[in-house]
This record gives structure tokens, sequence and C-alpha cells, in this order.
């Protein structure tokens, strides 16, 4: 028997993802859209795990995202 849960993105979005399969350690991520793609197949300990990698990934695109916007000025 599966286990799994859904991992949203930061302002509610839904990031994908993460099920255990019987038989695994571990909680495996399906990416919902392709901003979350680089957690796409990573194996995590925890659901909750999968949903703070999910955070920080969105909070790194902010970031970035921010950055290029004031022209790369601080």
């Amino acid at each position: 028997m599966s286990e799994g849960y859904t991992i949203d993105g930061d302002d509610d979005e839904v990031a994908g993802i993460v099920v255990r399969y019987a038989g695994e350690r571990g909680f495996r991520f399906h990416s919902a859209t392709k901003e979350f793609d680089a957690l796409d197949g990573h194996v995590f300990v925890t659901a909750a795990a999968a949903q703070r990698a999910a955070h920080e990934l969105s909070q790194h695109r902010r970031s970035r995202q921010l950055h290029r916007s004031d022209g790369g000025r601080r």
C-alpha cells in the first residue's frame, strides 16, 4: 500500500506530491509544475523534509526574480 501527501510551494501553489511506495523507506517527490522539476524524483526521509525543500526552492526562485528585476543592484 502507498502513502502520499500533497506538497505546497509558496502562495498556496501545489509543488507536487510525495509518495512512499510499499517497501520504500523514503518519500519520492513528483513535481506538479516545471518550477519544481529540480526536486522531481528525489527521495526524502519525511514528507516534512520534502515540504521544506519545496519552500526553499520557492524562496530561491523568488530571490532570483527580485534580483533580476532590479538589474542586479542592491
